[in-house]
């Protein structure tokens, strides 16, 4: 345990060389391993910690832009409510001008949940705002109930021959899993020890990451610690080691044991080839799910959004500079226009062209 009572930071599971010893490729493989991860989960660490602050971000910065303009949307369409009576305005263009209106309610109310517009919107609408989601929702469950009638019906469509087909297609299909099922109860002897040296190996696996935690314990167990301030520590290591623990992450179990254990170092130097297989098999599953991790980040629903509004520091200062910039121009526009249509409310044909 480090004499200060504070952990040593970043320390990344290696196992060292000399010019007198090479290492093995096993050992290689293990470094490796490591050196990727750390850089995965470095990786992933910054990419969360940039979407995180991009969300505060957009509460400070931007949504109080956002929540203006929405105010302003709101007198536009309570402006158009107004000049729709107004006599200057033939039907044609009042007809518009309703339209218009219940477009901007509409969006004011299902994007922004602005639900005071609904009776302004219900005003000028053909059909009621709860009309209007209760067609929505309509229309999803009879999509699904025509898509299921068409495969029927595709079916029924048929002709012998092609029903002849599929029957036969089934039993064969079904005569291929019989003989499987027989196969899979005539095992050779070979199979068997293939599948026990599997079973062996996830047992062994899941030892060795057992027995790094169950040596952090031994050391780190605050219980049997008289001092206050080393107790105290050890609560907090420990917390770090269960944690790691329960969550699978044996790359974190062996930087912790090289934290807290200072000897470590020359621990995985001695590790013999079988245990350091294992070492390696566990890293390189918890390697592959840092990879799966990274690329859902990278090409999933949120990838959008971090190119929009995150990366490094000066980049994202950059980005809300932008949008800023973008939403109080977009602001400014409808201030003007409302200004204007006040002024004079036969402008509004400008918006109906």
């Amino acid at each position: 345990m480090p004499g200060t009572n504070k952990p040593v930071p970043n320390l990344t599971p290696q196992i060292s060389t000399s010019a007198e010893r090479k290492l093995s490729r096993l050992q290689q493989e293990f470094n490796q391993k490591t050196e990727q991860i750390e850089l995965l989960k470095k990786e992933i660490a910054t990419r969360r910690e940039s979407m995180e602050l991009a969300q505060k971000r957009i509460e400070k910065e931007l949504r109080p832009i956002i929540l203006q303009q929405l105010e302003r949307r709101v007198e536009l369409a309570y402006l158009l409510d107004d000049a729709f009576h107004l006599p200057v305005f033939s039907i044609r263009e009042k007809l518009k001008i309703s339209a218009l209106i219940e477009n901007i309610t509409f969006d004011l109310i299902s994007s922004y949940e602005r639900r005071d517009m609904i009776a302004l919107h219900d005003r000028y609408a053909e059909y009621t705002y709860a009309e209007r989601t209760a067609f929505a929702a309509e229309e999803a469950h009879e999509t699904i109930v025509d898509d299921e009638q068409t495969i029927a019906d595709d079916l029924e469509d048929l002709d012998d021959f092609e029903r002849i087909q599929a029957q036969q297609e089934r039993e064969r299909e079904q005569r291929e899993r019989e003989k499987q099922n027989r196969q899979k109860n005539r095992k050779t002897k070979a199979q068997l020890a293939k599948e026990a040296k599997a079973k062996a190996e996830l047992s062994n696996i899941s030892k060795a990451s057992r027995r790094v935690y169950t040596e952090l314990a031994k050391q780190l167990h605050p219980d049997k610690e008289r001092d206050e301030t080393k107790r105290a520590w050890k609560e907090e290591a420990m917390k770090r080691v269960t944690q790691a623990y329960h969550h699978d992450d044996f790359f974190e179990l062996l930087r912790l044991q090289m934290e807290f254990m200072q000897e470590q170092g020359q621990a995985l130097e001695a590790l013999p080839d079988e245990q350091l297989e294992y070492y390696v098999k566990i890293l390189t599953d918890q390697l592959d799910e840092l990879k799966a991790e990274f690329q859902g980040l990278a090409n999933g629903p949120d990838a959008g959004f971090y190119t929009r509004f995150c990366g490094s520091p000066k980049q994202m200062d950059q980005k809300f500079k932008s949008a800023k910039e973008d939403l109080n121009r977009e602001l400014e526009q409808l201030k003007q226009n409302l200004r204007t249509l006040q002024d004079d409310p036969q402008m509004i044909r400008a918006l109906l062209k």
